[in-house]
């Protein structure tokens, strides 16, 4: 009988080359500035680029200019043995502008009760319709 721990090995060995490769990419992108993490939206790696889409266009210019942060980050996980599989050799870097998530405005409305209004009507078939009206949704319970 094998064990669950040999199963799941079994089950996730063809999937583990990608697993490994985004475990590797989310630690490059946590390890950059603070200031990048924030407007990073999404990151991939295809081949040997790096695709970095963000969501500030003053950003995608920046790391565009600064990409050697990322190659040194590369660098030295690769000195201390992990992600040997990701070496890219370009990066290229997307703006596209996603609105930020923002609640919903809160709706307010007030509930009066039915049968509690004042009738204004002038002719008197009117009124006597509304009072009937009236009398109709006062005498419904609930």
């Amino acid at each position: 009988m094998k064990k669950a721990k040999d199963i799941l090995k079994h089950l996730f060995n063809p999937f583990n080359d990608k697993l490994q490769e985004k475990r590797c990419l989310k630690k490059i992108i946590a390890l950059m500035p603070r200031k990048y993490n924030k407007y990073i939206t999404s990151y991939s790696l295809k081949g040997e680029i790096l695709y970095i889409k963000v969501s500030h266009p003053a950003l995608r210019q920046e790391i565009f200019y600064n990409k050697n942060i990322i190659f040194s980050i590369i660098k030295t996980l690769h000195r201390a043995n992990q992600c040997n599989s990701i070496n890219p050799k370009k990066i290229v870097t997307f703006y596209k502008y996603q609105k930020p998530l923002t609640p919903p405005k809160e709706i307010k409305f007030y509930i009066k009760e039915a049968g509690k209004f004042k009738i204004k009507a002038k002719k008197e078939n009117l009124r006597k319709k509304f009072e009937e009206i009236k009398n109709l949704i006062n005498s419904k319970p609930g």
